[in-house]
């Protein structure tokens, strides 16, 4: 097929869709996980194929195929989901309509730069649905993934200016650690239970940062369920302490989490950190209007 110029942008999965999708390795494999992470975690969420692949010490073609196979994949799912009018392209904006897409342009949008260098980037839905796995697996782990995005040997043979070297990474990672076990002792701090469900099985809950000031502060206790919703800016509080609820979570996934209209939280809370929470789990809610 003749390669086509200009910006791609085709955006046939809605977040939900892409949560959905990163939870099938049939589609979504290991490999492409790990090749949407290092585009998450470029500048504007885009890279070259050839700088991603250098970056993860595999060979360029592998990685474009790995790309083109799970680009078939989800061409295959959306027309089942859509039908005719997929196979057709009726419905489709004009742009998105003329000429047929490459496989590739099911996982990333494209663009071409004017030195020749062609980038990937993740998609806007896909980078929310990627944005909320990243939170609610913490804070920390997050912060250490970018740690160890940015040490030397994180570039494998290219490499680059802006890489930290080793010694520097330990030193960060260590930093790391120490500030976590601290944010965790002060989170600990009196009665300890999930501020959710009233959870109080120690090994079980999970000291969450919110507001301004992440681990500097004292966070709040979750078990693993509350504290996964709660990072994503699923569930939040009100003033008065009143559980919010996305209207995103459906009324199976609400008695699936056990959230009950009237709840309120089960451990005090900062209001104005609260407050700066809730302003984000509000503009995802108007997003989703």
């Amino acid at each position: 097929m003749a390669r086509r110029k200009g910006r791609k942008v085709w955006n046939g999965f809605s977040r939900e869709e892409w949560l959905s999708l990163f939870a099938d390795p049939e589609i979504v494999t290991d490999l492409l996980m790990k090749i949407m992470g290092a585009l998450y975690a470029a500048p504007r969420h885009e890279d070259s194929a050839k700088h991603i692949a250098s970056a993860m010490e595999i060979e360029y073609r592998a990685l474009n195929a790995a790309v083109g196979w799970a680009g078939t994949k989800l061409r295959a799912r959306w027309e089942a989901s859509h039908g005719a009018e997929a196979a057709s392209g009726e419905g489709e904006t004009e742009a998105e309509a003329a000429p047929p897409r490459a496989p590739w342009e099911y996982v990333f949008d494209g663009a071409e730069e004017e030195d020749g260098t062609y980038l990937w980037i993740l998609k806007p839905a896909a980078a929310e649905a990627f944005r909320e796995l990243v939170e609610a697996e913490g804070p920390a782990r997050a912060e250490l993934r970018q740690i160890l995005s940015e040490d030397a040997s994180s570039f494998g043979r290219e490499g680059s200016l802006f890489a930290e070297a080793p010694h520097e990474t330990v030193r960060r990672v260590r930093g790391l650690i120490e500030e976590e076990e601290a944010f965790r002792r002060r989170a600990l701090a009196g009665g300890a239970q999930c501020t959710v469900c009233g959870l109080s099985r120690l090994p079980l809950l999970h000291a969450v940062p919110y507001g301004d000031g992440g681990r500097k502060h004292r966070g709040l206790l979750f078990c693993p369920t509350h504290g996964a919703l709660f990072a994503a800016h699923l569930i939040s509080f009100g003033p008065k302490g009143t559980l919010l609820v996305a209207d995103t979570l459906s009324e199976a996934d609400r008695e699936a989490a056990g959230l009950r209209e009237g709840m309120t939280a089960k451990n005090p809370f900062s209001g104005r950190r609260m407050a700066a929470h809730r302003r984000i789990f509000n503009e995802y809610r108007r997003k989703e209007k």
